[in-house]
């Protein structure tokens, strides 16, 4: 070969590495770029969470975003990951909140004692300013080892939807069987028996559904419970009478908030059951809980078709009364807690109760309630006057209108007393004390607890007021009357035949009858 042949070859390779370091080179300083990089991300992750974060609820800065998270929980008691998982929050539901608490100032006790996300409003997207907690990743927070105990709203939504469920279920079932009669009757003929008229209707589930609802608001317990003349007469008679209550099993017939149960246990009952059918039960579990109150078990259920964690008690209790006493027919209860539940030798509180009217007179009374509907904004409206007397008026009235003596109509001892309590007639003669116009008669009733240390109440005009008030039963055509005069006429009260828990009521007097409902 030639040496020049030998010189170009030498000279090509020499390029060729030349160009290969080069190369290497290059690829080095790329390398050290994208580790640069690398080196620069590090950086911010490492500086990510370091700002300082000042605490949600109380001045305190930390250095880090974290050791705030864990300031919320063990300072403030507020989980974000309880939060988290109890609203089904998610990034932007964090930035809502933040930005509603820093504007609004809400406290750590406010958040935690909230059921709703009161800070949904698109509005708290906009921050006041910035800070860390807008800028972290709520996503990271760890919910699965967070236990979320339902509260009791959430609670009672489940059963409605349940009951509702059940409520379509039962009215298939209804048209199934209506289904299925017609049928009957369609190849056999109506040779099915009908019920006798007479026959006393148990509560029925259906029926109960509006009554058990209306106590599910807190509004009625409420009325209930500030009644002092009927919270601390119940009070008296089971705190004043421990001899008779100490050791006893009791069953609380409408329990309600449970208070009529707190009670009982506090007098030294041994064990105390308290049922209700309305959703009030679930808070009134509650209350027994944080009153720590041991041996008190409330059950949810209708008494007539609940099996009870005791099949006997020494004492029934309950505060059944309504409007003129009877409304309600709740008392129908009282007796199938009587006659299934109440041991040998047991007793019922109350014990008796009495039911009494009287003849009143209030001339202002009547204007604003009766004669209101002959002229309303020179509107004749006569003819809701009629309808205006047949629903009774329940008001406290002024004792200073009465215009004659009371008469009791009615005694009712829980130990006798019958399902057909409600179908009764009394003639009465009322003494009239002083003269007067007489536009109405007055019903109300006396409550008697019979023990050892004797207590009752009465919810007379002449006594404290009640939340029971009295009972107005407005006459159509007034009448004079004077001192010393007999009114005589007769009082007949019977069972609703379509709502069984409301009452028909005749006043016949003056030679004229009067028929009223009282709903």
């Amino acid at each position: 070969m030639k040496d020049t042949e030998i010189k170009d070859i030498t000279k090509e390779k020499d390029e060729a590495r030349k160009d290969s370091e080069a190369a290497q080179t290059d690829s080095s300083s790329e390398e050290d770029d994208y580790e640069d990089i690398d080196d620069d991300d590090d950086d911010e992750q490492m500086d990510e969470g370091e700002e300082p974060t000042t605490c949600l609820f109380c001045e305190e800065v930390f250095p880090l975003i974290a050791t705030a998270i864990d300031h919320l929980d063990t300072r403030h008691k507020v989980n974000l990951a309880y939060l988290k998982k109890k609203f089904h929050m998610d990034q932007y539901s964090f930035i809502k909140l933040v930005n509603c608490i820093r504007a609004n100032k809400i406290s750590a006790e406010t958040l935690l004692s909230t059921e709703q996300t009161f800070w949904d409003d698109e509005k708290y997207l906009k921050p006041k300013e910035y800070e860390p907690w807008l800028c972290y990743d709520y996503d990271v927070l760890k919910t699965d080892g967070t236990e979320v105990q339902p509260s009791v709203p959430e609670l009672l939504q489940q059963i409605a939807e349940q009951a509702k469920l059940l409520q379509q279920a039962n009215e298939d079932m209804e048209r199934m069987r209506s289904d299925y009669k017609e049928l009957l009757q369609k190849v056999h003929g109506d040779k099915e028996s009908k019920p006798a008229g007479d026959a006393v209707p148990r509560n029925n589930p259906n029926w109960d559904k509006e009554y058990f609802n209306s106590y599910s608001h807190f509004g009625i317990h409420h009325e209930m419970l500030s009644d002092k003349v009927r919270t601390s007469t119940y009070r008296s008679a089971l705190l004043e009478n421990k001899a008779a209550v100490n050791g006893k099993a009791v069953l609380d017939v409408g329990c309600g908030t449970g208070i009529l149960s707190i009670f009982a246990s506090q007098a030294g009952a041994a064990r105390v059951v308290g049922i209700d059918n309305s959703d009030i039960v679930y808070t009134a579990m509650d209350i027994v809980r944080k009153n720590k109150v041991q041996n008190v078990q409330l059950v949810k259920g209708r008494l007539e078709d609940t099996e009870l964690p005791e099949a006997k008690y020494d004492i029934i209790i309950s505060e059944w009364m309504g409007y003129f006493l009877l409304y309600e027919s709740m008392l129908d209860s009282i007796i199938y807690a009587r006659e299934h539940h109440l041991n040998p030798n047991g007793i019922i509180l109350p014990s008796r109760c009495t039911l009494s009217i009287l003849g009143y007179g209030n001339d202002t009374l009547y204007a604003e309630q009766v004669e209101f509907w002959s002229d309303v904004y020179n509107v004749n409206m006569i003819d809701l006057q009629k309808k205006s007397i047949e629903e009774p008026l329940m008001e406290v009235v002024d004792a200073q209108f009465m215009l004659t003596e009371p008469e009791q109509i009615a005694n009712f001892d829980m130990m006798t007393v019958d399902l057909n309590y409600p179908n009764f007639t009394h003639h009465f003669n009322l003494k009239v004390t002083k003269p007067g116009r007489l536009t109405a008669f007055v019903g109300y009733f006396d409550t008697f607890f019979d023990m050892p240390a004797a207590v009752m109440f009465s919810t007379s005009p002449t006594e404290t007021s009640t939340h029971w008030k009295q009972t107005v039963f407005f006459i159509e055509q007034p009448k004079e009357v004077k001192e010393g005069e007999i009114i005589s006429g007769k009082i007949v009260s019977r069972r609703h035949k379509e709502d069984v828990r409301a009452l028909n009521v005749e006043i016949e007097v003056f030679g004229r009858k009067q028929k009223y409902m009282v709903v």
